[in-house]
């Protein structure tokens, strides 16, 4: 029987917005009924947003590449390109540059303003060597110097490693003719035929040295 400590299950209060409620278990059913399924995981469809926006980035996407691309070519990326004309021929490319050549090759030893470094590298600002015939400087150039060489009344004696591997026909005549027109120099230009012709002539030739460069035919 209900006593004072046992409310008569009658007599309690319904569920909030139910209608009034008096069997016990009809009040757990009503409270389990309104709790919500726990989440699991599985292959729900994603919201529709999703699938918008998806949509939008792939277009995006693909415009964006379709706009600036330039088709996957390499012609978008040449530094040059040969424009044709009259008679089917391609434009020549123009000259290298002899500063450039200097500054990437030859500053290290011989020093921005052609000064050399006193008794190691010897100087090329007013050189008599780089006065003499342009011939002299093109077998430097591409086989090298070794053994003692005088310079403005100084004596170096230190190796200068070849260049003919590394640096082409017009690059020598494109440099040479840089050094003999700066630094107080002002000897004439060296043309890419004249370097093409040592070359060959010389093949597997070795370094030079001063004595063997001052009987060289011109």
């Amino acid at each position: 029987m209900p006593g004072p400590d046992k409310p008569d299950r009658r007599s309690l209060p319904p569920l909030l917005g139910e209608a009034e409620r008096q069997d016990i278990l009809q009040i757990h059913r009503a409270i389990l009924s309104r709790e919500r399924v726990e989440p699991q995981e599985g292959m729900e469809p994603a919201p529709w947003w999703v699938w918008v926006v998806s949509v939008l980035v792939i277009f995006s996407m693909g415009f964006y590449l379709g706009r600036y691309s330039g088709t996957f070519s390499t012609e978008a990326h040449e530094l040059y390109q040969k424009a044709a004309v009259g008679g089917g021929e391609a434009a020549a490319e123009p000259p290298p540059d002899g500063s450039l050549v200097y500054a990437g090759i030859c500053l290290p030893c011989h020093q921005a303003g052609g000064t050399g470094v006193e008794g190691k590298y010897p100087p090329l600002a007013g050189s008599e060597w780089v006065a003499k015939d342009s011939a002299i400087g093109i077998r430097i150039l591409l086989h090298g110097l070794q053994g003692p060489i005088q310079v403005k009344g100084k004596t170096f004696n230190n190796e200068m490693p070849g260049l003919g591997n590394q640096l082409s026909d017009a690059e020598i005549a494109a440099v040479l003719t840089y050094v003999r027109s700066n630094f107080g120099n002002k000897a004439p230009a060296v043309d890419t035929k004249q370097v093409a012709a040592i070359r060959q002539a010389t093949p597997g030739q070795g370094p030079w040295t001063a004595q063997a460069l001052s009987g060289v035919p011109k």
